[in-house]
C-alpha cells in the first residue's frame, strides 16, 4: 500500500474516532473536559500511528545508509517493505551492491597496477644491474650484429685494446683480430651457428699495433635480432706463464730420464706414475710394466718392513733418506740410498711422493774392500804380536815334552797346549793371509777338478752325518785361471759352511754353469736358511752365528775371489735353503 493511503487512513481513523468518543460521552452526560482529554489521547494515539508510518521507516533507512557508508558494501538492509521506503530501499541497496562491485574492480585494477609498477622497478634495477655488469666486468664485453658490426663495448674492452667506445662503434669485430687468426675465427663462428655458443683463443691487436693473446666466448643474445655477444678476455699473461711451465716441465723432464739416478713418481696409494730411463735400464722392467705397479712390488723383505716404518716419518717430516734394496725383474738385489719426498696438495692432502733412489751397491763393495784392508792392517799386525807370544808357548811346551814328565796328566796338558799353539799358528796364518795379498800362482785350471779334489777330503765325513752330495756340472767350459790353493781353501770353507747349516741329514748341490764368459759354481744347501738382516753383514769380518765360529773365513772367501776378479754373493730363503755362488771369469782361449 502507497505511504498516503496509509496516512490518510490513520487519520480518518483518528478523526472517526473522536467523534465517536465525544458523542457517547455527551450521551452518557460527561463534563466536556473528560471529552476533551480523551480526544487529546486518541490524537496522540493518531500521530504515534502517523510516526510508526512516516517517521521509524526514515530513521530505519537513514541507519541502514550509514551502515553502507561505513564501508560495509554488503550490508542487507533489514525489512523491507512494500512501500515507498521498501522501494527506497531497494534501490539503495542495489546501488550499494553496484558500488561493492565497483570497488572490487578497483582494488583488482589498484593490484595490477602495484603489479606493473613493482615489475617496472624490477626491470629497472634489473636493467642497471646488468648495465653495471656490463660496464665494470673484469673482461671485454663486445655487442655486434650478425654480420660483425659493432653495437656496444664496455669500459674494459676500451681499456684493453686501447680504441675509444665511438671508435668501436666504427669497426666489425673480426677486424680487431689480427690477419692470420681470421680464418680460425670464422670456421669457430660457423660451429658458433650450430651450437648457439663458443668458446676459442685468438689474437687481437690493440691500437697501438701490439699483438695480445685473448680467450673469446661468444653466444647469440637475440635471435631475431640477429644480436650477438661475445666476451674477451686477455690470457697473454697466463700464455706466457704456460710457456715458462712447458719449457720448466720440458727441462724436468729431460734431467730426469737423462740423470743416472733412477727416479720415480708415485701417487697416493703408492703405485708408480712416472718412472725414468735409467730406472727402467736398471729395473729390467718396461715402462708400461713400472706404470701402475705398487711401489712395495720391487723390495725385498726386509726393505719393505723398513719402508712401512718410514712411510709415517715421511708424512710427518716432508721428507726421508735412507737406504733400501730394490728388487729387479731377474730378482737381482740392487742397495741403494733413497731420498723420498711427500707430494700434497694446496689444501694439504697427501698426493704421492717423488722419489731419487742412487745405486750404491759397488760402492758398498768398496766399503767392504777398504773396512778389508783397514782390518788386514789390523791383522797383520795381530799377527805379529801372537806369534812372537805363541812362538815361546809353543817352545816351551816341546821342550817340556821332550823331557817326558812322569806325570801322565802334566804330559797330556802339554799336548794339548801344544795342539793349541799350531791352531793359533793356524789362525795366524789365515789372518797374515787375509792381511795382504800373498804372491799367487796362477795357473790354468779346470774348476771341476778343483771341485771333486776338495769333494774328496769331505765327502767320507759329510756321508757319516746323512749329509749328501750332488755334483751337477753343465759348464761346456770349465777352465778358468787361479791359484789352485786358493780355490781349494774357497771350496772348502763354502762346503763346511753348508754342512754346518743342515746340522746332519741333507743335501749339497753343487753346480756349475757358463754365463756371459764367466763360469758359475752354486752351492746349495737344504738348511734353515739365512735371514735377510744376517745376510747384509755375511761378508763382514768376525761377523758369525756360529758359537765357535771366528767370522774370518766367508770374508776371506771374498777376499779370494776379488783378487781373482770374481765375485761372490749369497742367497737364501728361509726355511729353504741357502746357496753359495762363486762367479769367475773363464781363461780366454
Amino acid at each position: 500500500m502507497r505511504i498516503s493511503l496509509k496516512i490518510m487512513a490513520v487519520m480518518l481513523l483518528t478523526g472517526l474516532a473522536c467523534a465517536a468518543a465525544m458523542f457517547v460521552m455527551q450521551a452518557a452526560g460527561v463534563g466536556w473536559p473528560v471529552v476533551w482529554i480523551v480526544v487529546v489521547i486518541l490524537s496522540l494515539l493518531g500521530a504515534a500511528g502517523l510516526f510508526f508510518i512516516t517517521v521509524r521507516p526514515v530513521i530505519q533507512l537513514n541507519q541502514d545508509m550509514e551502515m553502507i557508508h561505513a564501508g560495509n558494501l554488503d550490508y542487507q538492509i533489514r525489512g523491507l517493505p512494500k512501500d515507498e521506503f521498501g522501494h527506497l530501499a531497494r534501490s539503495l541497496e542495489k546501488i550499494a551492491g553496484e558500488i561493492a562491485e565497483a570497488k572490487t574492480a578497483i582494488d583488482a585494477l589498484n593490484v595490477k597496477c602495484a603489479e606493473y609498477q613493482e615489475t617496472g622497478r624490477t626491470l629497472h634495477e634489473s636493467e642497471e644491474y646488468f648495465r653495471r655488469l656490463f660496464e665494470y666486468s673484469n673482461d671485454a664485453v663486445f655487442i655486434y650484429d650478425f654480420d660483425g658490426q659493432l653495437m656496444d663495448v664496455n669500459k674494459k674492452a676500451t681499456e684493453m685494446l686501447g680504441f675509444s667506445r665511438q671508435e668501436f662503434l666504427d669497426l666489425h669485430f673480426f677486424e680487431l683480430q689480427v690477419e692470420e687468426e681470421l680464418t680460425r675465427s670464422k670456421e669457430a663462428f660457423k660451429t658458433h651457428s650450430h651450437t648457439g655458443a663458443i668458446r676459442f683463443e685468438s689474437l687481437f691487436r690493440t691500437k697501438d699495433g701490439i699483438s695480445i693473446n685473448v680467450e673469446i666466448s661468444s653466444s647469440i643474445v637475440d635471435l631475431k635480432k640477429g644480436i650477438m655477444q661475445s666476451i674477451v678476455s686477455n690470457i697473454t699473461e697466463r700464455k706466457a706463464i704456460e710457456k715458462n711451465l712447458r719449457e720448466s716441465e720440458e727441462k724436468f723432464r729431460t734431467f730426469m730420464e737423462t740423470a743416472n739416478d733412477m727416479m720415480y713418481i708415485t701417487n697416493a696409494s703408492g703405485e708408480f706414475t712416472y718412472v725414468n730411463l735409467a730406472m727402467i735400464n736398471a729395473m729390467g722392467f718396461t715402462r708400461s710394466e713400472l706404470i701402475g705397479m705398487p711401489f712395495h712390488d720391487i723390495l725385498d723383505t726386509e726393505s719393505l718392513e723398513e719402508a712401512k716404518k718410514r712411510r709415517q716419518l715421511l708424512m710427518d717430516m716432508g721428507e726421508d733418506v735412507h737406504e733400501l734394496v730394490w728388487e729387479t725383474k731377474n730378482r737381482k738385489k740392487i742397495t741403494g740410498e733413497m731420498k723420498a719426498v711427500a707430494i700434497f696438495d694446496s689444501e694439504g692432502q697427501f698426493e704421492g711422493i717423488r722419489g731419487v733412489f742412487r745405486d750404491i751397491t759397488e760402492r758398498k763393495k768398496i766399503e767392504a774392500s777398504q773396512r778389508l784392508t783397514q782390518l788386514g792392517k789390523l791383522a797383520a799386525d795381530m799377527a805379529h804380536e801372537v806369534n812372537n807370544q805363541l812362538m815361546v808357548i809353543a817352545t816351551r811346551a816341546r821342550i817340556a815334552l821332550m823331557r817326558k814328565p812322569a806325570d801322565k796328566a802334566l804330559n797330556k796338558d802339554l799336548s794339548i797346549i801344544s795342539d793349541q799353539c799350531e791352531r793359533i799358528k793356524d789362525m795366524v796364518k789365515r789372518l797374515l793371509m787375509f792381511s795382504k795379498p800373498s804372491k799367487r800362482d796362477y795357473q790354468p785350471v779346470d774348476i771341476h777338478h778343483a771341485i771333486d779334489f776338495v769333494v774328496d777330503l769331505v765327502e767320507q765325513q759329510f756321508t757319516k752325518h746323512k749329509v749328501n752330495i750332488i755334483k751337477e756340472y753343465h759348464a761346456e767350459q770349465s777352465t778358468v785361471t787361479v791359484d789352485e790353493k786358493q780355490m781349494h781353501e774357497v771350496f772348502m770353507n763354502l762346503m763346511r759352511n753348508a754342512f754346518e747349516a743342515m746340522d746332519g741329514d741333507g743335501t749339497i748341490t753343487i753346480a756349475t754353469s757358463q754365463q756371459n764368459g764367466e763360469i758359475h759354481i752354486d752351492f746349495t744347501d737344504t738348511g734353515g736358511g739365512i735371514s735377510e738382516m744376517d745376510m747384509q753383514k755375511i761378508f763382514d769380518p768376525f761377523f758369525t752365528t756360529k758359537e765357535t765360529g771366528t767370522g774370518l773365513g766367508l770374508s776371506v772367501c771374498y777376499g779370494i775371489v776379488q783378487a781373482h776378479n770374481g765375485d761372490l754373493r749369497y742367497s737364501s730363503i728361509r726355511g729353504e735353503g741357502t746357496t753359495a755362488s762363486v762367479m769367475l771369469p773363464l781363461a780366454s782361449e
